[in-house]
């Protein structure tokens, strides 16, 4: 018997035999499995997009210890905005730990004061970098342009001053330097300055009293990028910029947004810390 399929189109019926039809659904058939390159090729796509991701916008992080308490404590997660400040790729590719000659970042907006940041550690007095690649969190204290001093249990920013319980710092001030800054240089103000030529990348010699950068004798030097001034909220168990020197700009990874996980010593979830915001 001969079949076939009716429809209506506009204002008449047309019939097309059924032949014709089922080749027509069968162009539409659904396939019964995935093939072996198609969930190879998704799942480079879904590595690829998270590591764009991670390089580019967001980033992670472990606190170890006390020198941010009692806002982060030890075995919290931070989840890290590395688009706050600034849009492209730091000085130091994460995961890869590969390091470029400089960074490619445009920077819309510098860190404020008081802001939580995380930094690619500087390294230590005299290092360009440091030994082993690692991220330090700490509060933004000075900024570029600012003088900030210690007292005793003083921090002075400036012509304002802070009453820090506990803070026992031998008097001290360091110029946080901006970029375009010109500072002078001689035998006698070098011994200020050197950790910041040296983190410029900036080969630094004396001979005879004379101060010879890259070879050229100098008496001044222009800046050549922005600086920040950190410290630990913890701040008298706390290594940071009053031991290691100012921060530059290239180093900073991003701004520290809120704790997405966090245990404690002994494994326990901390469920009344999970969500915090940082600030």
């Amino acid at each position: 018997m001969k079949v076939s399929l009716s429809f209506r189109g506009g204002e008449r019926w047309c019939q097309r035999p059924a032949r014709a039809a089922s080749r027509t659904f069968r162009l539409v058939e659904t396939p019964k499995r995935l093939r072996r390159r198609d969930i190879l090729e998704a799942a480079l796509m879904a590595v690829g997009i998270a590591f764009v991701l991670k390089v580019l916008v967001v980033d992670f992080c472990y606190v170890p210890s006390l020198s941010m308490a009692p806002t982060l404590l030890p075995g919290d997660y931070v989840f890290i905005s590395r688009i706050a400040y600034a849009i492209g790729l730091s000085e130091r590719l994460p995961l890869l730990g590969i390091r470029l000659p400089h960074e490619v970042r445009w920077w819309y907006r510098f860190p404020q004061r008081w802001d939580i940041i995380v930094l690619d550690f500087p390294g230590e007095l005299g290092q360009a970098h440091p030994e082993k690649p690692q991220y330090y969190i700490k509060r933004v204290v000075g900024l570029p342009g600012d003088t900030v001093g210690f007292s005793g249990d003083t921090l002075f920013i400036n012509r304002t001053a802070y009453w820090l319980s506990g803070l026992r710092e031998a008097p001290q001030r360091t110029i946080v330097p901006a970029r375009g800054m010109l500072i002078p240089l001689s035998a006698r103000t070098l011994p200020e300055w050197m950790p910041v030529l040296v983190r410029e990348g900036v080969h630094v010699e004396v001979r005879h009293d004379t101060v010879y950068l890259d070879g050229r004798p100098s008496t001044e030097y222009r800046i050549r990028q922005d600086y920040v001034f950190v410290m630990g909220d913890n701040y008298r168990n706390s290594s940071d910029s009053r031991h290691w020197g100012v921060v530059p700009q290239s180093a900073i990874v991003g701004k520290a947004v809120a704790i997405y996980y966090s245990v404690d010593t002994e494994g326990r979830l901390r469920w009344s810390r999970l969500g915090r915001l940082l600030h």
